[in-house]
Parts: structure tokens; C-alpha cells; sequence
């Protein structure tokens, strides 16, 4: 553990708690997960981000380097030492992996850490950029949701863009968009990393019937990957935890985090449909959402997960993820090497009462 000095100039720091906000703590003090790899520049601008805010406990985990990849091991350094750019008092941990764990164990273990040593916290990787208000958006959700366990996630990502005709700051989803999430012990204490239980024929059948025709046949699709080993990636462990146990997520109804992570050297965000999720909603007025307005119902809205769904899947991902692996993964580098040199199309945003 380790106590940063007190910084000479003074810090901004985002503590005010929203008017009729529930009483709890302020921003700064709910804990965050920051997970880095080996891209010094986007842990640099997350630090800038995070200095507004001065958080009073910050955990970073990072993973090792690929022993295959030519440079990995000094880009990787390069990264961990951006790190003395911590320069507000914070109690700061860290855990740093010796060799690569992968885009899937390697954040898994570093949740599983993070939430050893707290009860709740936010949870942001090194390319996943919060606006200022999505740190006091979680703070009140965590504090007012805290013994709901239905409710198992906040996030700040919402794919669909800035939803219009809802009123709420934020919509009840079925979904778990990670990019910019906050959580609780309770609710992680269900993640399975193996997902043994999607063997299970009645589990199947379960969300089959819980969820819309095409939606189930692209999960199953992804999910039968990730259970035997074909995709190397975190988040269905934990979209899968959340739909056996029928838990819900609060989405902010305009995304308050920036993905910064797409280009040539991202894993699984390359594309130009991928591009378009991890925008901000620049182009449109942004909609206050502090203080919270909260929805009149804890259920799921059917015309906010079909526009949701509609911006996860445009037909071109739908046909990509039904593909069988080897031919999906050889069209999408195909796409990327093309996308490049093609317009970019407008970005739809969809509509919801």
C-alpha cells in the first residue's frame, strides 16, 4: 500500500454531491479498479481524467507482457511507469502480473482482487475515458442500489446513444455494458469464470424463452465460444452471470464514457460498428443527468433493450457473430483492412418512450 504526497498545486476534485442525492459517500471515496496493459498514452489520459476527481483509493492491475509480441515487455514497463503521474494523496494498490494472462483471465483476476478488498467500486480500463459526472452518477446509484440484488451493475456506456423521449437519467437494462461500469462484492460473488453452468440444457432453455429469437441465438453463439475456449474475452462470463440470476443493470441514458481503444492494435474493437459504440454522444445536446432522475419502474423497458439491441448488432455484426470462428475472424479482418479507406456512416440514434 502506498500514500501518495500531497501535490503542489491545488486539485479539482469532484465531491459535490448532487442536490437530493441519497446520503453516501462522496465520489472521491468510492474506490477504483483501473486495469492497464501495455499502452502508456491511454493510461496517461485516464490520470488526467482522474486527477479531477482526486479518488481516495485507487487499485491497478496490470497484466504481463505477450512473450511472442517483439516489444511487448517495454511497452508494458513504459505503461506501469506512466503511473508515477499519480500525483493527489491516494491510498494506491497495485499488482502487477509477470507474464500475459489474456483478455480474458487477466481482467477476471483483477475484478476478483478489487472486490477482496471492497465491498463496492468502479471499474475502469485503461481505454474506457468517464466523463466528469459518471464518477457522482455511480457514487448515488451504488449508495441508493446498494441491497437491491436484483441490481447488478451501473454503467456509463450506453449503446444505443442518447435515447430520446426518456425522461430518467438513466433506463433498466438486461444487458451489462462494461465499458465504464460500477458493481458491488455481492453481485461479482456470481461470476463464474468457467460459465459451467451454461452446460446445463435447463439454463439454456431458461433464457431461451427469457430472451427475443435472434438476441438468444447471437448469445448462445458467444457464449458457446467463450465456454470452450474460442474467444478470449471477460464479459460474457458476466452478461451470463447476469442473465441466469435475472439481474439488471442501470445504464446512464446518454454514454458518459468515451472508448478510446479502437485502431489497429485493439483486440476485439476494430471495426467501424464498434467504433461508433464507444463514441460519446457529441453530436447531440447533452441531456443533464445530475441530479438523478429516476425511472418510474425497475423493469426493463422492450423499446429500450430492442434500441439497445439494434446498436449492439447492426445486421453486418449479427451476420459476423453467426459465422462459424475461423470465417468470422478472417471477414472481420477483412472489414478492418477495408473500413479504412470507405466513409464512415452517420450515426443512427434510436428512439424509445
Amino acid at each position: 500500500m502506498e500514500q501518495r504526497p500531497r501535490p503542489t498545486t491545488d486539485t479539482v476534485r469532484n465531491d459535490a454531491r448532487p442536490a437530493g442525492s441519497e446520503i453516501g459517500p462522496a465520489p472521491s471515496e468510492i474506490p477504483i479498479l483501473l486495469i492497464i496493459f501495455n499502452r502508456a498514452d491511454k493510461v496517461r489520459a485516464m490520470i488526467e481524467r482522474l486527477r479531477e476527481l482526486a479518488p481516495q483509493r485507487l487499485f491497478v492491475a496490470a497484466d504481463g507482457p505477450r512473450p511472442d509480441v517483439p516489444g511487448d515487455a517495454e511497452r508494458c514497463a513504459e505503461a506501469r511507469a506512466a503511473l508515477d503521474g499519480i500525483d493527489w494523496p491516494t491510498e494506491l494498490r497495485t499488482r502487477f502480473q509477470g507474464h500475459n494472462l489474456g483478455c480474458k483471465v487477466g481482467p477476471e483476476t483483477a475484478i476478483s482482487w478489487f472486490f477482496d478488498e471492497v465491498e463496492l467500486g468502479i471499474v475502469l480500463e485503461d481505454d474506457c475515458v468517464p466523463e466528469p459526472e459518471f464518477f457522482p452518477f455511480c457514487a448515488e446509484l451504488l449508495t441508493r442500489y446498494r441491497d437491491a440484488d436484483e441490481v447488478m451493475m451501473i454503467s456509463g456506456h450506453n449503446a444505443a446513444g442518447a435515447l430520446d423521449g426518456v425522461s430518467s437519467s438513466y433506463v433498466v437494462s438486461r444487458t451489462a455494458p462494461t465499458w465504464g461500469w460500477a458493481t458491488w462484492r455481492r453481485a461479482w460473488q456470481h461470476h463464474d469464470p468457467e460459465m459451467a453452468a451454461w452446460d446445463s440444457a435447463d439454463v439454456r432453455a431458461e433464457l431461451s424463452r427469457r430472451l427475443p429469437a435472434t438476441e438468444y441465438r447471437l448469445t448462445r453463439r458467444r457464449f458457446d465460444l467463450v465456454r470452450t475456449g474460442r474467444l478470449d474475452a471477460w464479459d460474457f462470463a458476466w452478461a451470463f452471470a447476469m442473465l441466469r440470476r435475472d439481474g439488471r443493470s442501470l445504464i446512464a441514458t446518454r454514454s458518459i464514457v468515451t472508448n478510446t481503444g479502437f485502431g489497429a492494435d485493439a483486440t476485439h474493437t476494430r471495426t467501424a460498428w464498434a467504433s461508433a459504440q464507444g463514441r460519446v454522444d457529441a453530436d447531440r445536446p447533452a441531456a443533464e443527468l445530475l441530479p438523478l432522475r429516476h425511472p418510474s419502474t425497475p423493469e426493463p423497458s422492450a423499446a429500450v433493450e430492442a434500441a439497445i439491441f439494434r446498436a449492439r448488432f447492426p445486421l453486418s455484426r449479427q451476420i459476423m457473430t453467426l459465422l462459424p470462428a475461423g470465417v468470422s475472424r478472417a471477414a472481420r479482418d477483412i472489414v478492418h483492412r477495408t473500413s479504412r479507406f470507405l466513409p464512415q456512416p452517420a450515426r443512427e440514434h434510436s428512439e424509445a418512450p
